[in-house]
């Protein structure tokens, strides 16, 4: 009887686990519908060479738990897939990365199962919550690992420039699920909450290429953003050399990466893990990184709930990153008059309690060819449930083109810029393509009215 349950056990694991790639389903999975039908699937696999596992891992890649939850239970070798209500070919993909202490069975139980993990809960406005048109991929992770964060400052001790394993298998998984839904490529999304917010800043910032947008949550430091950039630290002295200040923002703007995707970014100036921000945020400026801020008295929280309670807050959470396409390209803001003063670029005397950064602004391509690229440029006052007590209509800031798809920007060639309004020439002007191939115009005016910006060779 042994040797039969034995060998029945055996069959079982093989049917239903993967020892290897490509992954598995998980037919022991019993949680195979949210609580408003749509598809869950659970898949499992094995540690692929090419990723660089330590050998001393393996123990690491045994059968998962079922519905695995928090710190014990964390693996590197289990996801979850959830269905769009009515699922298709060319649907948008949400890739979650779930936080410290907690799994992906934990951070889909908030979207899909109204699941509590602690006493005041709000599953329904979990940040990572994966909308009803979307495929949602849920990765698993652990402490150890930290997304890759940890293998990744390891690396930089030993000047070794390599990606973390962990980040080889979020890429290589998110492929494998691409291919096997037929997903958009020009609609994936990436988020994730303080341990995934790292972690998703660090394998998102230089992947624009494969992520059109991503939204993170209070994340747990910065490091790993700027080991994937290149190493920048914080500015350098405004007293620096030119040449080290050249080097740092030839660093800082990801001269030799793929665009980045459009980062938008909550944190909590009374959170601890928000102290490395200020790297982040003055890469975004003297780069000219794609950055919607904000900010407030909200603390480490996964939850919308918390953070809504600052209006300006509610301004960012309408900003609508789930529209941006990885083929379209898209506009930089910086030095905005319509921002408030970030807690991460100023004194402690001198920031507002809570506010945003670029929240306010839209754009929309018209053209993109090898000869002229057009845009239209706005600002808009979202429909929140308490919005701020006045909202700007009218603002001003440098537009920094990137992720252009045919028009070319080049390093001291000349370009004609105007602007114009209802077919009214507002402004018009020469910019010349800077060290780092970028063409900035300054002083943009913007309105609730949309503004055309058109740029071509000289």
């Amino acid at each position: 009887m042994f040797q039969v349950a034995t060998i029945a056990l055996f069959l079982f694991a093989s049917i239903s686990y993967a020892a290897d790639w490509p992954p598995t389903l998980d037919k022991a999975n019993t949680v195979t519908k949210s609580n408003d039908g749509r598809i869950i699937e659970r898949y499992t696999h094995g540690p692929r060479v090419q990723w660089g596992y330590a050998v001393s891992s393996n123990a690491g890649w045994d059968y998962p738990a079922a519905q695995e939850s928090g710190a014990a239970e964390q693996n590197h070798n289990s996801f979850y897939v959830i269905s769009p209500k009515a699922p298709q070919k060319g649907a948008p993909l949400y890739v979650v990365l779930h936080s410290a202490n907690r799994t992906a069975y934990d951070y889909l139980g908030y979207a899909a199962l109204d699941r509590k993990i602690d006493e005041g809960n709000d599953p329904a406005t979990a940040m990572t919550n994966v909308p009803e048109g979307f495929y949602g991929l849920y990765l698993n992770s652990t402490n150890a690992e930290w997304w890759g964060w940890t293998q990744a400052r390891q690396n930089s001790a030993k000047h070794i420039d390599t990606p973390p394993a962990a980040e080889l298998r979020v890429l290589d998984t998110i492929e494998w699920v691409v291919q096997h839904y037929g997903i958009d490529r020009n609609r994936i999304y990436l988020s994730g909450v303080s341990m995934g917010g790292n972690g998703a800043l660090g394998i998102g910032i230089n992947h624009g290429d494969i992520f059109a947008a991503m939204r993170v949550t209070v994340p747990a430091g910065t490091g790993f953003a700027s080991y994937s950039m290149g190493g920048f630290a914080p500015s350098p002295d405004v007293i620096a050399p030119q040449a080290k200040r050249d080097a740092w923002i030839a660093k800082a703007s990801g001269t030799d990466n793929p665009d980045p995707p459009v980062i938008v970014d909550f944190s909590s100036p009374i959170d601890s893990w928000s102290m490395t921000q200020p790297a982040l945020v003055q890469a975004a400026v003297d780069g000219r990184l794609p950055l919607v801020l904000s900010w407030g008295p909200f603390g480490h929280t996964t939850f919308a709930s918390a953070i809504a309670k600052s209006p300006l807050c509610q301004i960012a959470l309408a900003f609508p990153w789930l529209e941006i396409r990885k083929n379209e390209a898209y506009p930089v803001f910086t030095h905005a008059s319509s921002d408030q003063q970030s807690p991460w670029l100023h004194g402690p005397a001198d920031f507002d309690e809570s506010g945003q950064v670029n929240a306010y602004f839209r754009w929309k391509d018209e053209a993109d060819s090898p000869r002229e690229f057009s845009m239209l440029l706005w600002m808009e006052h979202p429909l929140v449930k308490s919005p701020p007590a006045s909202m700007p209509d009218h603002a001003t800031a440098n537009v920094t083109l990137r992720r252009l798809q045919y028009f070319t920007a080049v390093a001291g060639k000349a370009y004609l810029w105007k602007l114009s309004k209802n077919g009214r020439l507002l402004a018009s002007g020469v910019i010349t393509g800077d060290a780092t191939n970028l063409l900035t115009i300054p002083g943009v005016p913007l309105t609730m009215q949309p503004t055309k910006l058109i740029v071509t060779f000289k």
